[in-house]
C-alpha cells in the first residue's frame, strides 16, 4: 500500500545537489542532449523526471521506479515501479509533478515495464498473478489508468516487451524468474527457470510463437529491434556460483525467419548482467546492438548479425536511449555519455548533480 504521507514528505526532498560531474571516460561531448526521461534513486528519495541540457528535474515517487513510457504530445509520462512493484505513476515532467498514482490490483504486481498501443490510448504492463505465479499483461486506459483487462504472457516473470508488428504482434521477454510479495525480491525458482521469448497476437492474446535457450539460467529480460528486423535480447545470468557470471552470454538474437534463438560471441568479462539494450543504425556502417553491462563496467557492442565489437569502458552503465543513429547512456554514478556510430569512444555530456540513474533511459520524441 502506498503511504501517501511519506510520499508527500519525500516530495520536498527531491532536489539533487548541483555540483558538476567530471567526465569518467573519453572527452566532453558537444552534441546537444535531447529531452530524456529516467528514474533515479538515492538513500533519501526515489524519483523520476526530465533530463534537459545539463540538469535533471526530479519528481519524488513513492518507491523506486524502473521503466518509463512517454505519452505523446502531452508533457506526461507513466513510470512503472520496479520489480515487485505496487504502483503506476503518471507524471507531468514539464511541470515537475505527479498527476496520478495507481495501485496494483489485488494479487498482482508490476515488473517495471510498459508499452503503449500505437494510437497512444492504451497502456500495456507486464505483471505477475501472485496466486498462480503466471505472467500477465495488464491493460489500462491511458486517460485515467483504469484497468480494462488482462492477458497471459505464456511464461513466468515477464519483463520488457516491444512491438514486432505495431498494433498486431508483441514480442515479450518472459524472464523466467519467480518472485512473490511474501519473499520480496528473492528469486525463488533458481535451478527451475524456463525463460522464453513469446510472440503474442494483439489484442486476442493468442500465442503465435515461443523461443527458448538451452541454458535455462540465462534470464531473457530486455529487447530491442534493429533496422534489419533482428530482435536483440539482453540477458541476465542467474547461476548459482559467482564465477560463472564472468563471461556469461549477454546477447541472444532472433533473426528474421529464424526458428531458434542464437547466442552471440562477446568481449570478455561482461559479468552476465545486461541492464538495458538499444539498436543504432547507419547506412554505411549497418546496424548495431548496444548493451549496458552494468556489473562489467562496459558498454558492450555487436553488429546486428552477432559479430562482437570492442566494448567501451563506462563505470556502472545503466540506461540506453537511441534516436536510431546515436545513443545516450546513463550510469549509476550520475554520468550521461554519448555514443556515435563510427567512433570507439564515449563522450561525456556535462551534467549537474549526481543522481543514481535506474536501468532505463527514454528519449522524448517531438
Amino acid at each position: 500500500m502506498i503511504n501517501r504521507r511519506h510520499f508527500l514528505q519525500l516530495s520536498a526532498l527531491a532536489t539533487w545537489p548541483r555540483h558538476a560531474v567530471a567526465g569518467k571516460a573519453g572527452t566532453t561531448s558537444d552534441q546537444a542532449v535531447p529531452t530524456l526521461l529516467s528514474a533515479s534513486w538515492s538513500d533519501e528519495v526515489m524519483s523520476a523526471g526530465m533530463i534537459s541540457g545539463e540538469t535533471y528535474q526530479p519528481i519524488a515517487l513513492p518507491g523506486r521506479g524502473h521503466g518509463i513510457v512517454a505519452l505523446p504530445a502531452s508533457g506526461e509520462a507513466i513510470v512503472v515501479s520496479r520489480r515487485l512493484g505496487s504502483w503506476l505513476a503518471k507524471i507531468n515532467w514539464q511541470r515537475g509533478e505527479v498527476v496520478q498514482l495507481r495501485e496494483a490490483e489485488f494479487d498482482r504486481h508490476y515488473f517495471g515495464h510498459a508499452i503503449l498501443t500505437p494510437d497512444g490510448k492504451t497502456l500495456i504492463t507486464t505483471e505477475n498473478n501472485d496466486d498462480s505465479s503466471q505472467g500477465l499483461l495488464g491493460i489500462y486506459d491511458v486517460a485515467n489508468l483504469k484497468r480494462i483487462a488482462e492477458l497471459p504472457t505464456w511464461g513466468i516473470g515477464p519483463h520488457e516487451m516491444i512491438w514486432l508488428v505495431p498494433g498486431k504482434i508483441l514480442a515479450i521477454a518472459n524472464g523466467g524468474v519467480l518472485t512473490l510479495p511474501e519473499t520480496g525480491r528473492a528469486k525463488i525458482n533458481r535451478g527451475q527457470m524456463n525463460p522464453s521469448l513469446v510472440l503474442l497476437e494483439w489484442p486476442s492474446g493468442k500465442k503465435l510463437a515461443e523461443y527458448v535457450l538451452e541454458d535455462k539460467a540465462l534470464s531473457i529480460r530486455h529487447l530491442a529491434r534493429s533496422h534489419d528486423g533482428t530482435i536483440g535480447i539482453a540477458l541476465q545470468a542467474e547461476y548459482a556460483k559467482a564465477e560463472q557470471h564472468l563471461n556469461a552470454p549477454l546477447l541472444a538474437l532472433l533473426k528474421p525467419n529464424a526458428d531458434q534463438l542464437q547466442l552471440a560471441a562477446q568481449a570478455p568479462a561482461l559479468q552476465g548482467y545486461g541492464a538495458s539494450i538499444a539498436a543504432v543504425h547507419d547506412a554505411q556502417l549497418g546496424s548495431q546492438f548496444l548493451i549496458s553491462a552494468l556489473r562489467g563496467n562496459q558498454l558492450a557492442r555487436w553488429q546486428s548479425d552477432g559479430t562482437p565489437l570492442a566494448s567501451l569502458n563506462l563505470l556502472r552503465p545503466a540506461g540506453i536511449a537511441s534516436d536510431g543513429k546515436q545513443a545516450w547512456i546513463s550510469s549509476e554514478t550520475g554520468v550521461l555519455a554519448h555514443y556515435q556510430m563510427g567512433g570507439d569512444t564515449l563522450t561525456m555530456c556535462p551534467m549537474q548533480g549526481t543522481p543514481r540513474w535506474d536501468n532505463h533511459l527514454v528519449l522524448v520524441k517531438n
